[in-house]
């Protein structure tokens, strides 16, 4: 049985033409195809047509496509041309040679003469040209839902015409599913107003206001006999009977629709109807139009058993059924207040309990559950959907669904007991609710994913990255079913490929989907173990990456070491190249679980110190080599320094110190150096020993020695940094004197005396019986000082070295 219950807005357009079929013209007798706007014939080939009555047929079928005929009055006009089967043609009418009157059937002329043409080229036509307005209409009823209007043609291409009772409001014309249709337009006597009726929007003919007519035209498939044609006004009351819940019509060929009167709800609160086939082998679909006769909601596909949504408020509304295909009852159900019927299931958890339920025909229920919820009613024949804004409903076209509202919607043809999963997954597939997140790499898959299922805990799920087109080959536990949750919110089993499974997600680069693992409600533990049958999965593309300087290896050595990329693989080839030149294999001996770094070993033994590249060759593409520039660097063996190099001697102003240039391995061929004072280099200071200037005392010195040897990358170490002291003090080695007469009046004055090492300049202090009474080099002995004791103390001075100082003996001051 078909379950199908999708309402969208889409689908008012398939209803549209689903109901147009039967009932209008082909494309190009409505013009679809442009016609000329010049005549394509000579009028004066043209043969003249009376213009005829209703319940008249076409025209004699004669020789060429154009006919001519003359009105007298202003009015509208069907104008029709037909072949001998009276398949209505492609036409125009023009009012003159290079003037396009109508490009339809159904045309408003002035007073004047026309021609009708058919726009293809054909040896014989029928004309038909009839008032619209003329006599010999025939009152019907407006009710036709109830009761269809029967009429015969007796002759092809013959016109009828239907007074219809009232000349506003909106009027719908259904045609029957199968069999002969006529062509209907709804015209007005006054205006010039044409109307497609058939259309499941129907057409509101009051503008002007007159009287309202349907004209009814045999035409192709080619047949006269009788016809049947459904007319209801839809504006205002009606003659449907009355909604119950539920409500049974019969539907068969000669009776195709039926009509319901339905109350309105205070509240205006989401109402589902719902139309089930109890016998029969027909299908059939559900509008609803309210009291102005607007189309409030329908179904587009016709099937035995539907769901409709609506919001019809308080005010009545008239269900239309309609048959497609075959014959039936059919049950007609209503359910009003769903939302305030939802209840809680009994758990979100993702693979939690079951929630039971038992459903009849006709009921609805709903279950208020997270966004973004897992649906399903397993071994069940339930359908299942949610409503959508506005009041029309979506149907999952299968189950498990995920469902991106709060409130789910149950409902079954048959009796049905039920257990329903609601399993909350969220709408962040990066991080989706209860679901454990592969953080490795899925370049060539994942796994192993464990865990145990049972009846309180029936599933498990992942979540990862996935690429364009992916696909993934996966091994799991026997009674457990893999399901992909597809960032579409869509839900897709994978397929059972003999043994294994094969999930392809639906959605492309950087997209993350969810794996769920299914299990029966039996305690079982399970295993799955995926790998990507697409190379590359998880939307990476196998590269590598290097840091801002290239990688430095010794050349002569076997080295280990580390190369970053994205999907990398065990069996990965790497070359170290140079020039597009194989130099030497790199074998990768490990890869990280989030394949971004390989570990691999390289012998560089032979290979000469440059610049290098890495070919490699990814095991997704063995055919498809890649070459990464400057990413390693091979360097001669660098000198080894076993012992530091050190100062030797006193680091002190006016010191001669040198370096130990400490224990090196291989012995370099040679030394340079350079001397430093608060880590700047000394100009010119590049000796191994070095005489310390007064201007360095208080810094730190410090000497740079780099060891040079052939075929091998040079070295540098610096000594410890020393703070330079004073130099040493000078002392006298011939004791000063004072020189001159030793009596009051005269002027004396110092003799230095001899000093090591040699002062850069004195300071003289001259003590009278120890005290101070002068410092300047020479003294005149004051009277008051006579038989006093004169002494003299030299002070040398050299810069960077402390202050020495030498005193005289001391004289005797003569009167």
């Amino acid at each position: 049985m078909n379950r199908s219950w999708v309402a969208r807005a889409a689908g008012v357009l398939a209803l549209v033409s689903a109901l147009l079929g039967g009932a209008v013209l082909s494309a190009t007798a409505d013009a679809a195809i442009p016609p000329p706007s010049t005549m394509p014939v000579d009028p004066a080939t043209c043969t003249e047509v009376p213009i005829t009555g209703f319940g008249q047929g076409a025209g004699e079928l004669g020789a060429g496509r154009c006919r001519w005929f003359t009105v007298t009055e202003s009015t509208s006009y069907l104008v029709r041309a037909s072949d001998a089967g009276n398949a209505t043609l492609a036409s125009a009418v023009f009012a003159g040679p290079r003037t396009l009157a109508c490009a339809t059937v159904w045309c408003n002329l002035g007073q004047g003469t026309y021609y009708l043409v058919a726009t293809e080229p054909i040896d014989e036509i029928s004309a038909t040209v009839t008032r619209l307005n003329g006599p010999g209409c025939t009152a019907v009823d407006a009710q036709g839902f109830s009761t269809p209007i029967r009429g015969t043609f007796t002759s092809l291409g013959e016109v009828h015409c239907l007074a219809l009772p009232e000349a506003t409001g909106r009027y719908q014309v259904m045609p029957p599913p199968t069999g002969p249709a006529p062509l209907v337009r709804l015209v007005q006597e006054t205006g010039t107003v044409f109307c497609d009726v058939t259309s499941v929007y129907g057409c509101a003919p009051d503008m002007p206001p007159g009287p309202v007519r349907l004209i009814v035209v045999v035409q192709d498939p080619r047949t006269t006999g009788d016809y049947l044609l459904a007319l209801q006004r839809t504006t205002g009351e009606n003659a449907c009977a009355r909604m119950t819940s539920p409500s049974t019509v019969d539907l068969t060929a000669t009776d195709f629709v039926s009509c319901l009167d339905v109350p309105g709800v205070a509240g205006g609160s989401q109402e589902i109807l719902t139309l089930n086939r109890i016998e029969g082998d027909g299908t059939a679909w559900l509008t609803v139009y309210d009291r102005s006769g607007n189309l409030v909601c329908q179904d587009a596909t016709p099937a035995a058993y539907q769901l409709l949504g609506c919001r019809l408020g308080d005010v009545a509304h008239m269900v239309v059924v309609r048959s497609a295909t075959g014959a039936g009852k059919y049950r007609i159900s209503q359910a009003a207040g769903i939302s305030g019927s939802c209840r809680e299931p009994v758990s979100s958890a993702f693979g939690g309990p079951a929630t039971p339920g038992e459903i009849l025909p006709g009921e609805v229920h709903c279950y208020r559950v997270k966004p973004f919820t897992w649906f399903d009613l397993p071994g069940t024949e339930a359908t299942v959907g949610y409503a959508l804004p506005g009041g029309s409903l979506y149907t999952c076209p299968s189950l498990p669904c995920l469902m991106p509202v709060s409130e789910v919607l149950v409902t079954a043809a048959e009796p049905v007991a039920y257990r329903a999963d609601t399993w909350a997954v969220g709408s962040d597939f990066a991080n989706p609710v209860d679901c454990e997140r592969i953080t490795d790499s899925v370049a060539y898959g994942f796994g192993p994913v464990t865990g145990t299922l049972n009846a309180d805990d029936r599933a498990h799920c992942v979540s990862f990255p996935v690429g364009y087109q992916n696909e993934f080959r996966l091994s799991v536990t026997d009674g457990i079913t893999p399901y992909v949750i597809n960032k579409d919110w869509s839900i897709a089993p994978c397929s059972d490929s003999g043994g294994d499974w094969s999930c392809t997600p639906g959605h492309g680069q950087g997209s993350y989907i969810v794996l769920a693992f299914v299990g029966d409600g039996s305690p079982t533990s399970f295993e799955v173990v995926a790998d990507c049958a697409t190379l590359l999965c998880g939307g990476v593309n196998f590269a590598l990456l290097g840091g801002n300087e290239p990688m430095k290896l010794i050349t002569g050595t076997k080295q280990v070491i580390e190369i970053a990329g994205v999907g990398l693989h065990e069996r990965d080839t790497l070359w170290l190249s140079r020039n597009g030149e194989n130099v030497t294999p790199i074998v990768v001996r490990s890869v990280t679980a989030k394949r971004d770094r390989y570990t691999a070993e390289v012998d560089l033994t032979g290979v000469e110190p440059d610049n290098y590249d890495i070919t490699a060759t990814s095991f997704a593409k063995p055919n498809e080599a890649g070459r990464w520039s400057y990413l390693l660097q091979v360097v001669a063996p660098q000198l080894a320094i076993a012992t530091k190099p050190s100062i030797v001697g006193t680091v002190a102003v006016s010191a001669t110190v040198r370096v130990n240039r400490g224990v090196w391995s291989p012995a370099p061929d040679y030394f340079e150096y350079q001397w430093t004072a608060d880590g700047s280099p000394i100009y010119a200071a590049k000796n191994a020993s070095y005489t310390i200037p007064p201007s360095l005392r208080g810094k730190r010195l410090a000497v740079t020695v780099t060891g040079v040897r052939q075929n091998h990358r040079s070295n540098t170490a610096a000594t410890t940094a020393t703070t330079v002291g004073y130099g040493a003090t000078p002392r006298a080695t011939k004791a000063p004197r004072i020189l001159g007469t030793i009596k009051a009046g005269k002027t004396v004055r110092p003799s230095v005396g001899a000093w090591s090492p040699t002062p850069s300049a004195f300071r003289y202090e001259w003590r009278v019986s120890g005290k101070l009474v002068a410092t300047s080099r020479s003294l005149k002995l004051k009277k008051a000082w006579a038989g006093k004791k004169l002494t003299l103390v030299v002070i040398a001075k050299r810069t960077g070295h402390l202050d020495g100082r030498a005193t005289t003996k001391a004289v005797k001051v003569k009167k």
